[in-house]
């Protein structure tokens, strides 16, 4: 099942992308322009994508326009595979977006979280 996304907040100025599902943060991972929120199950609970129109290749103004956004995260052992699907009012635009990401959460078995904002 889907847990919904609680925050999404673009700031147009400074071109910061955050989305967050509103758990409790453990910790904080950076990787280059992407910090990853991680709860207390070692779980991703939120992102924070630093440059985000260049680091999505996503320009500014349709960035603030998210209609909504689906982010998908696949755990394998030893690594994570996220990936976001984002919707957009002007156009009726659709991206898919991959972020490929190894990162060892502590997963000795692999399983699939779906956040989702409507």
């Amino acid at each position: 099942m889907a847990k919904q996304i609680k925050t999404i907040d673009y700031d147009l100025e400074e071109d910061i992308l955050f989305i967050s599902n509103g758990e409790k943060v453990k910790a904080s991972l950076d990787i280059g322009d992407f910090i990853l929120d991680v709860n207390h199950n070692n779980l991703i609970c939120g992102i924070e994508i630093m440059d985000a129109s260049v680091n999505l290749g996503i320009d500014k103004e349709t960035l603030n326009e998210i209609k909504s956004i689906k982010m998908s995260v696949t755990y394998k052992t030893n690594h994570a595979y996220l990936l976001l699907m984002l919707s957009f009012k002007k156009g009726h635009k659709e991206v898919n977006m991959p972020i490929p990401l190894t990162i060892n959460l502590g997963h000795k078995t692999p399983r699939k979280d779906v956040l989702v904002y409507n």
